[in-house]
């Protein structure tokens, strides 16, 4: 009974984690079970915006977070969690110039969920808030538990899970029976799976088509082509607070290195509700991070209503949003020279067009 018990909650949390980003539950076809009307609004005022970095210990979280912070130029606050009594990490981070707080003797997971839950309501009660907040997670913390304290802090918004995953010892930790577990609930638990320590000697093909395995439908890139295009276009991709209230002038030009391709889409005109909650359902795996503010059109007699939208791999959510502006815009950042993201941003850009209103117009 016990374990019965267990695995019910286990099972609540990981609904939370799928709920949280916005996208579907489960056990049903949409939010609130219904595409056509969209999801009900979830919050009012800005939001905070908060990213998990987890990984096993060793994978290098610290050191893609301190590179982080050094290559951007957006407000951080960093909370750091060490289950020792001395926390080294910290440290490091504070270093970097970022606000950062600590967590030591204990896992945000489970021992020290209210320690954080009343750390973010602190965090979300200031007038002006940071940018984005991105957790650390101890190295053997499960990250669905502190996706779960996420989701319990009115204003807090869960923008994903990266999973950074050790090229050198993936194999010795997915093997290795008294690590596997919390190894592979990690990575199931990921929106983004980042591969570190990757060198000509690694085999990112049979790495990728592990994690295809145990992260289905999640994007894996390797850390190092994360930061070819410089630290603005890694916090593009690993942090949802940079995709909120996007406004990208129309033609505006947008760096891309080799291994990425960023569009833009604009419209003056709202989009048909429907076929867009459609258009979120069918992201694809090509498709990293989405990014915008967009007028959506319900009913012929409803106002149209402006929201926030992101999505990160798979997984997408909507907010109702506040706009002096009338017009939509989205940011999409994918796999460069893949036909399913061009194809997908194409779709996307005929979307009002097709309900003679206009397209979104491309850049």
């Amino acid at each position: 009974m016990r374990g019965s018990s267990a695995q019910g909650h286990r099972e609540a949390a990981w609904e939370v984690v799928l709920q949280t980003l916005g996208g579907p539950p489960s056990h049903g076809p949409g939010l609130e079970g219904d595409p056509q009307a969209g999801p009900s609004p979830q919050s009012t005022g800005e939001s905070l915006s908060v990213t998990v970095l987890t990984g096993f210990l060793g994978a290098g979280k610290t050191t893609l977070l301190c590179r982080l912070l050094e290559q951007t130029s957006l407000r951080i606050t960093a909370i750091v969690n060490e289950v020792a009594s001395i926390n080294v990490d910290a440290a490091l981070i504070r270093s970097r110039s970022a606000e950062t707080i600590e967590f030591q003797n204990g896992c945000a997971c489970c021992a020290l969920q209210t320690d954080l839950q009343e750390t973010l309501e602190e965090i979300r009660s200031r007038e002006i808030l940071p940018e984005a907040v991105l957790i650390e997670a101890s190295g053997i913390a499960d990250p669905t538990g502190i996706a779960q304290t996420v989701a319990n802090v009115p204003g807090a918004a869960l923008d994903g899970i990266v999973t950074l995953v050790d090229a050198i010892s993936f194999q010795s930790r997915s093997s290795d029976p008294s690590t596997v577990s919390v190894f592979a609930r990690q990575i199931a638990a990921a929106h983004l799976v980042v591969l570190t320590k990757t060198d000509a000697s690694s085999d990112l093909q049979a790495l990728t088509q592990a994690m295809e395995i145990l992260a289905p439908g999640r994007p894996v890139l390797a850390c190092d082509d994360l930061f070819r295009g410089g630290g603005e276009t890694a916090s593009q991709i690993l942090l949802g607070a940079a995709l909120r209230g996007a406004r990208p002038a129309i033609g505006a030009s947008h760096h891309a290195h080799s291994a990425f391709a960023v569009e833009t889409r604009s419209s003056s005109s709202p989009l048909p509700a429907g076929k867009f909650f459609e258009l979120l359902d069918r992201l694809p795996e090509s498709l990293y991070r989405m990014k915008g503010s967009v007028w959506l059109r319900g009913q012929p007699e409803e106002a149209a209503r402006c929201v926030h939208v992101q999505a990160v791999g798979p997984r997408w959510r909507v907010t109702d949003a506040e706009s002096e502006s009338t017009d939509s815009h989205l940011v999409l950042i994918g796999r460069a020279e893949d036909a399913s993201f061009s194809e997908y941003a194409a779709t996307l850009g005929a979307l009002s067009g097709a309900h003679g209103t206009g397209g979104f117009e491309g850049s």
